[in-house]
C-alpha cells in the first residue's frame, strides 16, 4: 500500500507534468485540426493554446494517475493482472477518444500507460 502511494505522488507530480508538457508541445506544433481551428494558433496565441492543452492533458493525467493508484493498491491481484487491467482500460479510453475526434495526434496518449506501467514494474 505504501508503494502505491509513492507511485501516485510520483505520477501526479513528475510523470504527469512531463508528459503533459510533451504532449502539449507536440499538439501545438503539429498541423492538426485541434489547433488549426482556433484563431489564436499563431503569434502570441501559441502560448494560450499551449496552456489550454497542457491544463486539459494534466487533468487527464491526474485521472489516469488515480485510476492507476486504485488498481495497483489492490494486493490480491498479481502485477501482470494489474498491468493488463490498467493498460486495457486506458487504451480503450484513448481508442474511443481517437474514434470520436478522428485525429491521429491523440494516439500519442498511448505512451502514458506505458510510462506509468514501467514505473510500477520497478
Amino acid at each position: 500500500m505504501e508503494q502505491a502511494k509513492k507511485m501516485l505522488l510520483m505520477n501526479l507530480t513528475v510523470s504527469s507534468l512531463i508528459l503533459s508538457i510533451l504532449y502539449a508541445v507536440i499538439i501545438t506544433n503539429s498541423n492538426n485540426s485541434l489547433v488549426s481551428g482556433t484563431p489564436y494558433a499563431s503569434g502570441p496565441g501559441d502560448a494560450v493554446v499551449f496552456v489550454l492543452f497542457f491544463l486539459m492533458l494534466y487533468m487527464c493525467h491526474m485521472v489516469l494517475s488515480l485510476l492507476h493508484y486504485f488498481i495497483f493498491r489492490n494486493t490480491v491481484w498479481q502485477l501482470s493482472v494489474k498491468m493488463i487491467v490498467f493498460n486495457g482500460a486506458v487504451a480503450a479510453m484513448i481508442i474511443i477518444l481517437y474514434l470520436s475526434l478522428n485525429e491521429p495526434v491523440i494516439l500519442f496518449l498511448l505512451l502514458t500507460p506505458v510510462v506509468f506501467s514501467i514505473r510500477a514494474a520497478n
